[in-house]
This record gives C-alpha cells, structure tokens and sequence, in this order.
C-alpha cells in the first residue's frame, strides 16, 4: 500500500516536463492519489500546474537560476543538497520518483536506511551534461552506485551506460493512449495550415534543438508546396523568426493533447539535436515515438547514436547537422511523390504494436510494487 507517491524532479513544475505529466497523471489514476513534488522553481511563478488533472502537493526545494548558464549547473549541487535534506522527511511507505541522477543519488543513503522505495527516472544522463574530465569520471562511477542500488533504473535506451545492471527497466518513450485519443479529436476541430506536405517543429524550441536548421528550411522551401507546424515555447532568436515565417503555422504552448493533434495534421516531424553537446548524441526522444503511433516520417541528423533503428528502416530524412540543403531536397521529392510517403506511413504503422502506449510500460513497471 503506498502511502505517498513523491515525485523529485528539478523543475517548477510536473506539467511542464511530458513525461512527468504522463507519469503522474498515471499514478493518480490508477495507484495513488496522494501526489507530492518536491520542486525547484526556477522561474518565479512557474510552479503552477496545467492540465493535470488534480493538484499535487508542492514543495519547493530551490528558487531561482532560470535554465542556462554556469550559474545554473553550480545551483544543481545545492539542489543535491536541498533533496538529501528532505530526504528525512519521506516515510517507509512513501515511493519517490526521482528524475535524474542529481535527484535519485541524495536520496540513495536515507532509501537504504528507511526503507522507501525509489524509481531513479534517467532521462538525461547527468555526467554528459558535462566535458568530459575527472570530475565526470566520478559522477560516472556514483551514478553506477546508484543504478545498482535503487529500487529500479529507468532509462530510455542503453545506448547510454557502459555498464550493466539488474535494475535497468526500459521506457520506450511513446505516447498515451488517452491522449492519442484527446488529440485526434482536437486535431478534427482545428484548422490547419494547408500544403501538399506539412512538418511539425515542437516541444524545446532552443538553439540546441536544431532550431537554426528549421530557419534555414523554412526559408529555403518558401516557395515550394511545404509548410510548417511550430509548438511550443519559443526558447531563441532562431525559433522566433521561424514562428514569423509565412509558410510557418505557430500554435504556441499548448497541452499535450493539442501537440499531438499536430502530428495528425502533419508528414514528418523534426528533431534535431545538436551534436556538439554528448548527450545530444544519446537523445531518445518523445517525438519518435508519437511519429511512430501517428505514422508520419522522422527527420533526424545523422549524428544522432539512438535514431540508428529509425535510420536503418528507412523511417527517417537523416542528414548530418548542416547539411539541411540535402532534407530541403528530400522533402521536395516526398512532396511530389506522394506514393513515396503513403509506403514510408505504412512502414510505420506496420512496426507501431512493437512500441507499446505509455500507461501499458508503466502497468508493467509498478506491477511489481
């Protein structure tokens, strides 16, 4: 019987990270009510939760240090500190989800000591988010600890660990069937941009999110038959003159429902990750598998390690980082052959049952507790 489910996550807000919107919205339905997040509010005001569903209960760990910056990444490690601290706090019976190594870690000792269950939810891998060094090193080694020690590791591929471990629990990241549900009905009311072949731009509209490629797309396919769907909050000067395009359809931040409305009414989605930072290189993204379950095509730069399955199946435009002249090429031919694309769409559909909903992983994840 849990007691409490506490999600730990170094963000103002659950709603605001998907898959900690997806994942609380499960608990809520089916194994607990009694939702905590233990929070940083990195901007002010930005706590406040859309969409959920229910209210959680909010304490905020750490104020202040925005998203960027060396300032930010030194405010992690009193982050660490704040969450070994509250650590004291969480019964035997409560279970914490813990995003990242920098939240997970601080709580391993009193886990151990107390009782409580921990889900130790790696999304991105917490030692790449720095150069390489000694000091990576020992994160490295720490962050091998605690794999082996937490109650289950969530990873979204192995790709990223040179090492092994019992704890391992695989989330594919697809979608919610729900919200597939919600979204294809919103997708139905909307009215969309209208051209022979549309791309759909979301989620971290950032400067490390291709969003200086996507510009040059834009501008390059302006006179061709290609149109754009931009979602999300406009993170760089890239991305804002990309939401002013005239063959660009700017939804802004919208629920989860609404973005994935947008694969609906869309060919292909686009995510591109720098390849100058590592853990861009290891990105496992949301959108693959919401393109899988929609059945529209991928374009992903080639650098990217994780995207080799979806490059292999010929599901993708994959090309590397710069080189966006060449996708600009081959969307001008799955633009005049549409046949090429209904094959690509059917490709996808025929792999989408090996990539089971969202809540289906989760069932399994938790059926053990």
């Amino acid at each position: 019987m849990i007691n409490k489910f506490i999600l730990v996550a170094p963000l103002s807000s659950l709603s605001k990270r998907l898959r900690l919107f997806k994942i609380s919205r499960f608990v809520y339905k089916e194994l607990c009510t009694n939702i905590a997040h233990f929070s940083w509010e990195r901007v002010q005001g930005e706590s406040e939760e859309v969409g959920l569903g229910f209210k959680p209960e909010k304490k905020i760990l750490l104020r202040g240090g925005g998203y960027g910056g060396k300032k930010n990444k030194v405010m992690y490690f009193l982050w660490m500190w704040k969450v070994f601290l509250s650590s004291f706090t969480i019964k035997k019976n409560d279970v914490v989800w813990a995003l990242g190594f920098e939240s997970a870690f601080p709580l391993l000792l009193l886990s151990r000591i107390k009782g409580f269950k921990i889900f130790f939810d790696d999304a991105d891998r917490f030692s790449m988010l720095f150069n390489q060094s000694f000091f990576t090193n020992i994160i490295s080694l720490f962050e091998k600890v605690t794999s082996r020690n937490v109650y289950k590791h969530i990873i979204p591929s192995k790709a990223r660990y040179g090492f092994n471990s019992d704890r391992f629990f695989l989330l594919q990241n697809t979608p919610s069937e729900i919200e597939l549900i919600n979204s294809y009905k919103i997708y139905k009311e909307k009215t969309w941009i209208n051209a022979q072949l549309v791309v759909c731009i979301n989620g971290w509209l950032s400067s490390d999110r291709g969003m200086d490629i996507a510009l040059k797309l834009s501008k390059e396919l302006i006179n061709n038959d290609v149109a754009f769907i931009l979602v999300g909050q406009l993170e760089c000067s890239d991305a804002i003159q990309l939401s002013q395009q005239g063959n660009v359809q700017y939804i802004g931040t919208v629920s989860n429902a609404e973005a994935l409305a947008a694969y609906y009414a869309s060919d292909f989605v686009f995510t591109y990750y720098n390849p100058k930072k590592v853990i861009n290189i290891y990105a496992a993204s949301n959108k693959w598998g919401d393109a899988i379950k929609t059945n529209i095509g991928i374009i992903v730069n080639s650098e990217v390690i994780t995207a080799d399955f979806l490059i292999r199946e010929r599901l993708t435009i994959s090309y590397q980082y710069e080189d966006y002249m060449s996708v600009a090429s081959e969307l001008r031919k799955f633009c005049a052959d549409r046949q090429r694309l209904k094959l690509l769409k059917q490709k996808m559909n025929s792999i989408s049952n090996n990539y089971p909903y969202y809540e289906y992983q989760l069932k399994e994840l938790f059926s053990t507790i």
